[in-house]
């Protein structure tokens, strides 16, 4: 199965929508963002949020501390880095806590993300390259650079319920990440994260028929 991950949830609306939905995790940012959120806010969310939906915090350049705060807290059950945090970084983290974590790669080249292989992180979030963004560009990236890899993947970078069939045609990953791909002026629109989840569950159902008449 695909894991679903809707990213920049930040309203008490957001949280009882995707609560109906077959989705795995939603991000909570504490980055520098228009969709950032303070702990008091992500604690409040988390509690309403469905128990096996995991609650991914997206950082840039954090203070450890607080990392390791929010889990501790179950606040966040994962860890999502997108700033210029090295293996030592993500070492100390695993020293602290047991809790997958995710970094992030602004994909230029095959190359680009077999480093970031050796960082030591659970796992990869590909994204899109854009000069002095971090992510939420809402651009896409040429899956022609991802190499076969070890590592599990989220796909990411202008993802939309239009075109994810497209882009998991082809590559599957081990899980979608989205933003404002789902949104409406800015906020998150239900609508299109039902729709979203709906193409991405369709395109498996597919996929599992194609090898069943093998």
């Amino acid at each position: 199965m695909i894991r679903i991950k809707i990213c920049g949830l930040r309203r008490k609306a957001d949280i009882l929508g995707v609560n109906h939905l077959d989705i795995n995790d939603v991000g909570f940012v504490f980055a520098d963002s228009p969709r950032q959120i303070d702990e008091k806010i992500a604690a409040g969310l988390r509690e309403k949020l469905r128990p096996d939906i995991d609650a991914v915090g997206v950082f840039v350049n954090e203070a450890p501390e607080k990392i390791i705060g929010l889990v501790k807290n179950g606040i966040i059950q994962k860890i999502q880095l997108h700033g210029d945090e090295d293996d030592e970084y993500i070492r100390n983290l695993k020293r602290e806590m047991n809790c997958p974590i995710v970094k992030a790669v602004r994909v230029q080249s095959a190359d680009t993300v077999l480093r970031a292989q050796r960082l030591g992180a659970d796992l990869l979030l590909l994204d899109t390259y854009v000069k002095n963004m971090r992510g939420g560009s809402g651009r896409s990236f040429d899956l022609k650079h991802v190499p076969e890899m070890e590592t599990p993947w989220y796909m990411a970078g202008g993802l939309t319920p239009e075109n994810v069939t497209e882009r998991l045609r082809m590559r599957i990953p081990y899980g979608v990440d989205i933003s404002s791909g789902v949104e409406t002026n800015g906020y998150k629109d239900m609508k299109k994260i039902e729709k979203f989840t709906a193409m991405i569950r369709a395109f498996e159902k597919t996929r599992s028929g194609k090898e069943d008449e093998r």
